[in-house]
């Protein structure tokens, strides 16, 4: 199992927009702290004004050169379950500008966010002591929410196949598929082998959901790619893996057990020293699998 690092950690915002030669500055600490590979993100805007099938070709051999490997390359764009067509064109035109660059890059992946409910209206919640609630418009149709996710998965995954790039699933805690019951049923209703889960031990957490009977149920053929990043189980859950209540041995432990054979990045997000908390999480993540 090989362990990676995400390039967005590297910057204050992770959704950043790319500047010059930013991606290969980030590829250079990524090598430095010695990981296997490093996954990038991309955006509307770096679609438009950054990624062209050139400057992701360069990107890909400047990565390659240093004996890095690209892991898959995140869709931002969420809106998979919008009921206007016209908002769906766009959804689908920037996932396969998403998937042409994936393929200039030499990226084996694309990671997809997942929507909470369509038309919900979440409360900002600036304090903990405030209620939690997604707040779905009145008379809102759940299944039909579904259905609309479901299709549009579904034809993501065909798109994916076309372009020989699998499509792994962000499955964040509170939006319509959040837990492995739901990832299951998605999975079947979408019908696609190219379709699996990006497993993310912080958004288990923040369920409190067992992560291992997820990894259980959900098995290697449904598990494409493992995010390890660790909570305390009241932040938002951005730690280094070791440094919060996620048991990594029992985890690493429960993949092995199914059969998992993909891969592994430490994704730490918003800290003050990334260097030093991707290293704490490459060299904890190590030091368990080695035990």
């Amino acid at each position: 199992m090989k362990i990676g690092s995400v390039a967005w950690g590297y910057t204050s915002i992770p959704e950043d927009m790319p500047q010059g030669d930013s991606l290969e500055r980030i590829a250079d600490k990524v090598k430095a702290l010695g990981f296997d590979f490093v996954d990038y993100l991309s955006t509307e805007e770096s679609l438009e004004s950054f990624f062209t099938p050139q400057r992701a070709r360069e990107l890909g051999e400047y990565v390659r050169g240093l004996g890095l490997g690209i892991g898959g390359l995140v869709y931002q764009r969420s809106g998979w379950n919008s009921p206007d067509p016209e908002a769906m064109k766009r959804q689908f035109y920037y996932f396969e500008k998403c998937l042409e660059t994936a393929k200039s890059l030499g990226a084996g992946m694309v990671s997809c966010i997942l929507p909470g409910p369509y038309g919900a209206k979440p409360n900002p919640r600036p304090s903990p002591s405030d209620k939690l609630a997604d707040r779905p418009p009145k008379g809102y149709d759940w299944q039909a929410d579904w259905g609309r996710l479901a299709t549009s998965l579904s034809k993501a995954a065909e798109l994916g196949e076309k372009y020989q790039i699998k499509v792994v699933l962000e499955c964040f805690a509170r939006t319509l598929c959040s837990t492995p019951h739901a990832m299951l049923r998605l999975l079947e209703e979408a019908g696609q082998k190219n379709l699996g889960i990006q497993l993310d031990t912080a958004h288990l957490m923040a369920q409190n959901l067992d992560i291992e009977t997820a990894i259980y149920m959900l098995g290697a053929e449904h598990i494409f790619h493992v995010h390890a990043k660790d909570s305390d189980g009241l932040t938002r859950g951005n730690l280094a893996p070791g440094c919060g209540l996620v048991d990594y041995r029992a985890v690493l432990g429960a993949l092995k057990d199914v059969g998992y054979k993909g891969n592994v990045s430490v994704e730490v997000e918003f800290s003050r020293d990334p260097e030093e908390y991707m290293k704490m999480g490459l060299e904890y993540l190590k030091r368990v699998m080695a035990s």
